[in-house]
């Protein structure tokens, strides 16, 4: 850090030095009026008196044409600015006088606006103008003016720039920008008041020093040689035009600027000057708004993360390391609530994520949450409180409890907010940092949507592990209903065949004892036990539909339905049907149940085509990722609220002695095509056929 006002150096004196005029208010206001700045005076009215070399190039008018000319004929500004300022800007020229309170009076101060600076070639240069109002000799109100962007060319002074040299200077030193004029030495020549407020110094500090002490050490070096070469060869490492450079502030900090230079001779000396202003409020700002792209990309990042990666540690992890960077802090942690110890009251915390952190503050942060009456450490009173916790300072914050371990791992500030609702926090996301800061209302903003974002990854995680759970127990529940379903199917055959039997033994020994009654009822007997038997073969063959399936190979359904027409042969042609297919794909599949899933179907559009002959389709398109096979006839069809049911276990539409089978068909159907990754589904209306239709998919299931 500097410390007290900078020293001369003893080398590189110059002549003007040991002048006792050289810093006379004649010199200064002669350097200022050949440092190229633009400026000119003006009559109350905006009448154009008097302008330098560096106006004049810079509006492309001679000194002469100008003289005479209409400051509204140059400058257009907003009016609101114009009224304020109590200036005629009326377009023809017309004077209508400076209003009384006018910022413009003598002794008011210079005063500052926007402008728009109308060439002579008719082209608009946005330049700052700078305005101040002072009594001339005859005690009427003049004008004097600068703009304050300089063309670079090198100028020499001229003896009429010396009779408004003085105006230039109460002008420089009223400006809000510094100025500072410089000897090839690099030393300071003149500075401006305006330089106190920007960097530290006094005009009287800056004055016969070194510009060196105004420049961070990193870059004295650097400045010292560019100067050099400058002036030993013409060349120029910056734009002098506009470039933004630290200048050294006299408490030790560095103080962006935005800086614009020039070079000028006078009385046979080159000298430079450096026009400047502190940019801190555009760099802020600029910073704020980077830290917002910042913090908005690691809020989408984690969006998607959290959506793409269902598990919560890897989440948790990510997370740490995303805020850690994207807010510039020492630590960042997650930690979980858990049930308190036996005999301890609210919460305990358990920590699941942390990045950068000591493990004495992971330790600390470890504890058993507090009410939101008494003092705490960051993350008990965040979950205490439900609402974001915003530490600047941890030493001067009367809410955190002061803890020897935040001094001893170094941490100054902090924040901190809930995961998960108010009512019920899952737990507490919050950052550490070992310097004490302003956190911005964007940067609580970002906590608060990471947080959202955690609170959801971790309930969606809670979700599927419920519905993994339920699917376990479904799976679990269909395996056991599977194997009471095939041990029931399997030992209900045997009592079966034994009453199938002895009706056979009555039927055969006692057929000529029994009257037209008793044949009767041993014949509906028969046909019971029949009727039983097919079922029981039925629900066998759907139990053994996913445990005893074969394993799925590549299978031609061109083949398959081949073969299955073949064994409807015969029943095509009794029933003179009419099959008409397209070609088929192969799929990855069981390829006894795929034969099964076509058999069942043509049987049914065989069996339910009604008094004309069968008419039947087999169709095939892709969509997407899924083969879609369809089945259509021209049959009785069904209704629309019954086509559900048609594939459930034993359901019927119709009677046995309309149409005869078991109600399990369509069910193995079902159960086939869900084995292969597909679904199955009937439209249909009565009269108008059906179609069935199923899924499987093109690279297997």
């Amino acid at each position: 850090m500097e410390s007290g006002p900078p020293s001369r150096p003893s080398a590189g004196d110059t002549d003007h030095e040991s002048d006792p005029a050289a810093s006379s208010p004649r010199r200064i206001g002669a350097l200022l009026a050949a440092a190229d700045i633009a400026g000119f005076r003006a009559t109350e009215s905006g009448v154009i008196t008097e302008v330098n070399d560096a106006f004049a190039s810079l509006t492309g008018y001679s000194r002469s044409e100008l003289r005479d000319k209409s400051l509204t004929e140059l400058v257009t500004a907003d009016d609101a600015l114009l009224e304020e300022l109590g200036t005629p800007h009326d377009a023809n020229g017309s004077d209508d006088g400076t209003k009384a309170g006018s910022t413009l009076e003598p002794g008011a101060g210079p005063v500052s606006i926007p402008v728009s600076l109308r060439t002579k070639s008719d082209t608009a240069i946005s330049c700052d103008l700078h305005l101040e109002g002072f009594a001339g000799t005859d005690g009427e109100l003049e004008l004097g003016g600068i703009v304050d962007r300089r063309p670079n060319a090198t100028a020499t002074v001229s003896e009429p720039d010396l009779t408004y040299g003085k105006t230039f200077q109460a002008l420089a030193e009223a400006l809000p920008d510094g100025i500072i004029v410089l000897d090839t030495n690099s030393d300071i020549q003149y500075a401006n008041p305006a330089v106190e407020r920007i960097l530290g110094y006094t005009p009287d500090e800056l004055v016969g020093s070194s510009k060196v002490n105004i420049i961070p050490p990193r870059l004295r070096q650097t400045h010292l040689d560019a100067l050099q070469r400058y002036l030993e060869t013409g060349e120029r490492h910056l734009n002098w035009t506009y470039v933004e450079l630290p200048g050294q502030h006299k408490a030790g900090h560095e103080v962006p600027l935005a800086v614009s230079l020039n070079d000028f001779t006078y009385d046979g000396d080159r000298y430079f000057v450096g026009l400047f202003r502190d940019i801190s409020p555009r760099k802020a700002a600029e910073q704020a708004l980077t830290e917002k792209v910042i913090q908005l990309e690691s809020v989408n990042y984690l969006g998607r993360y959290a959506l793409e990666n269902p598990d919560v540690d890897d989440l948790l992890e990510k997370a740490t390391r995303l805020i850690e960077t994207a807010l510039d802090v020492e630590c960042c942690l997650v930690l979980e609530t858990e049930p308190a110890p036996v005999g301890g009251d609210g919460s305990a915390l358990e920590v699941r994520a942390s990045v950068g952190c000591d493990d004495d503050l992971l330790e600390n942060e470890t504890t058993t949450a507090v009410s939101s009456s008494e003092p705490g450490l960051l993350a008990e009173r965040t979950l205490a409180t439900s609402e974001p916790i915003v530490v600047e300072s941890f030493e001067a914050d009367d809410r955190i409890e002061r803890s020897s371990v935040l001094n001893d791992t170094g941490i100054r500030s902090g924040m901190g907010v809930t995961i998960g609702p108010a009512d019920d926090p899952w737990g507490v996301l919050a950052v550490y940092d070992d310097r004490e800061r302003e956190y911005a209302d964007h940067d609580v903003d970002f906590l608060e949507s990471a947080a959202t974002i955690l609170a959801t990854g971790i309930e969606r995680q809670q979700y599927e592990r419920r519905l993994n759970e339920t699917v376990a127990d479904l799976e679990e529940s269909n395996e056991r209903l599977e194997q009471f379903a095939y041990a029931a199917s399997h030992d209900l055959q045997e009592p079966l065949r034994m009453v199938s039997s002895y009706l056979q033994l009555i039927e055969d020994r006692y057929v000529d004892e029994l009257d037209a009654d008793g044949e009767e009822f041993i014949e509906f007997a028969v046909d019971g036990a029949e009727r039983m038997r097919e079922m029981i073969d039925g629900l066998l063959e759907y139990s053994r539909i996913d445990s005893q399936g074969d394993p799925f190979e590549p299978v031609d359904l061109d083949d398959v339905l081949e073969d299955v027409l073949t064994d409807l042969q015969v029943k095509i042609e009794d029933t003179d049907a009419e099959i008409t297919t397209e070609s088929l794909p192969t799929v990855e599949g069981d390829a006894s149940q795929l034969r099964q899933l076509f058999q069942n179907l043509l049987s049914n559009a065989l069996e339910y085509s009604g008094d004309e002959p069968p008419r039947v389709h087999v169709g095939v398109e892709r969509n997407r990722r899924m083969w879609e096979i369809s089945v259509a006839d021209e049959g009785i069809g069904i209704e629309p609220e019954e086509t559900d049911r048609v594939f459930q276990v034993f359901q019927r539409l119709h009677s046995r002695d309309e149409y005869p089978g078991t109600g399990i068909g369509l069910a193995l159907c079902r159960r086939i095509v869900e084995r292969h990754g597909g679904r199955i589904w009937v439209d249909s209306e009565p009269g108008e056929g059906s179609t069935f239709a199923f899924t499987i998919p093109v690279d297997g299931p």
